[in-house]
Parts: C-alpha cells; sequence; structure tokens
C-alpha cells in the first residue's frame, strides 16, 4: 500500500524532491530514491514501504543496545527494509538493501502487540524501531510512535542518524531514547565505505541530546576506523556533548555476501 511522504517538494514535470535525510534526492515519475523505498508516481512521494514488516521480535532492550534505558527489560522490536546509507560492511544487508518478504502490520496492530505482550507477563516497555533504518520508514514510525505513546508505550529509534533537521525535530517529541549509529569520525570514511556524510549524523546526535536518552554505538571495522587516534576523537568529541552518554564498541563480523573484507591477517 503506497503512503504519501511528509517532506518534499514538486518541481517541474512532476518531479520530486525529498526532504527527509540529506540526500534530498531528485526523483522522476516512476522512479524510487536511494534509499528503493520512496517512490515518485505522476509527481506524488510515496513510502512504498509503510506497515510493510520484514522482521519483528521480543528483544532484550540490552540488545538495541541501550544499556541504561530500563535495563532488563523486553521491547517489541520491528524493521522494515531500505536504507539511505550503503554501508559496505552492513550486518543486516538482507533487509537494507535486498528484497525480503514482508508482513503487513499497521499502527494499531503493533501497539497491541506489544500490550499483548505486557498482559502475558513479560517486561516489555514499549517499541523499537530497528533492524534497517527507521527514518526511511518515517510516516509509520511517527504514526505508531504516537499511538504507542498514547497507550503508556516507550519509543526507541535505532538509527544511523542521516536524517535532516526538520523531519528528526517533528518526531523527537514521541521518542524516549535512540541509538545512534556514529559508524567513523572522519569524512572519508563516510564517503569511501558508507556513501555518506559524517555531519549530518553529529548533528543529529547533538540534537537529540537533552530531548531523549541517547547511547552511541561505533562498529569497529578492521583497518579502516579503528585507529587509536580516530577513536580519541570520537571519543573527545562526544564527550563535549555530555562525558555522560553511553558509548557502545562493537566488533565487526564478516559477510560474505556483501562487499566488505577483512585485510589478509585480520580476520
Amino acid at each position: 500500500m503506497l503512503h504519501e511522504v511528509m517532506f518534499y517538494t514538486k518541481g517541474p514535470g512532476d518531479q520530486v524532491n525529498c526532504k527527509v535525510c540529506p540526500r534530498l534526492c531528485n526523483i522522476v515519475p516512476g522512479k524510487r530514491g536511494f534509499c528503493r523505498v520512496r517512490e515518485n508516481e505522476s509527481g506524488i512521494l510515496y513510502a512504498t514501504n509503510y506497515a510493510e514488516c520484514s522482521s519483528y521480535a521480543l528483544d532484550p532492550i540490552e540488545k538495541k543496545p541501550l544499556y541504561h534505558f530500563y535495563p532488563g527489560h523486553l521491547i517489541m522490536s520491528l524493521g522494515t527494509v531500505g536504507c539511505n546509507l550503503r554501508c559496505g560492511f552492513c550486518q543486516n544487508w538482507q533487509i537494507a538493501q535486498g528484497t525480503p518478504s514482508t508482513t503487513r502490520l499497521n499502527p494499531e496492530q503493533v501497539v497491541k502487540l506489544a500490550l499483548k505482550q505486557k498482559e502475558r507477563g513479560y517486561p516489555c516497555v514499549g517499541l523499537a524501531y530497528t533492524y534497517s533504518e527507521p527514518f526511511m520508514w518515517y510516516e509509520y514510525v511517527y504514526d505508531t510512535a504516537k499511538l504507542a505513546r498514547d497507550a503508556g508505550l516507550v519509543n526507541v529509534l535505532v538509527t544511523n542518524g542521516y536524517v535532516n533537521e526538520m523531519p528528526l525535530r517533528e518526531l523527537l517529541p514521541y521518542i524516549d531514547a535512540m541509538n545512534i549509529d556514529v559508524k567513523a569520525f572522519t569524512d572519508d570514511f563516510y564517503n569511501s565505505t558508507c556513501a555518506g556524510r559524517l555531519e549530518p549524523v553529529l548533528r543529529t546526535v547533538e540534537l537529540a541530546y537533552g530531548h531523549c536518552h541517547i547511547e552511541i554505538t561505533n562498529l569497529l571495522v578492521t583497518g579502516l576506523n579503528d585507529s587509536p587516534e580516530e577513536i580519541n576523537r570520537l571519543v573527545d568529541w562526544l564527550a563535549g556533548v555530555d562525558p555522560e552518554i553511553p558509548l557502545h564498541f562493537s566488533v565487526i563480523f564478516p559477510i560474505t555476501s556483501w562487499s566488505y573484507r577483512l585485510p589478509p591477517g585480520r580476520h
């Protein structure tokens, strides 16, 4: 089912300009943006993945990872398809870049699913939008998060942080916690390995700080972003935002179905 997106402008010849992320894709009729899930049909930009769920599970909240937000609790986690980065080391490429089968779950169904877990006695505190990039599921997350908030559930985003300021500010009032993936601390890494830029991600961290609980993840990719100098720059910058923000370092797991390969002898 197609769902008109919230942030875009119309141009000549039925072209549209997507405004949700820093790519600002200019999309002609019949085509999709870089994320593969926003499509121009006759001058209207639609989210083709609205309510299309590729994965869902009741996870420990520490798996997000969030270690200082309702520790010891569970959270109903769900994701879709599509992403606005192209990370050569992607750990969930099957749903971010692939075309998996999906299950249709409208916002009301998802909220009821989370509430049912609580009724069954599970310590489920709410919903986590995760697995793939939730900002490429923006309208669905926005609608669901409002319903979840009204139902007394918390909302968690696990995100690459590659989003524009206006959409982020519009969603933040309904978000209780975020884990933001700062993939490296150089533009060179973002450009060459993720097809993106560092600055918008740092801005997302700074904007989210003070609006909700945040924790940061840095996936160490052997030989590319794991030098002591780069790690120190990341730590110093984050301490400048707030030295109390938790920072998680995770280890690369090579996946032969995707493009990144560890250097010889570094497995």
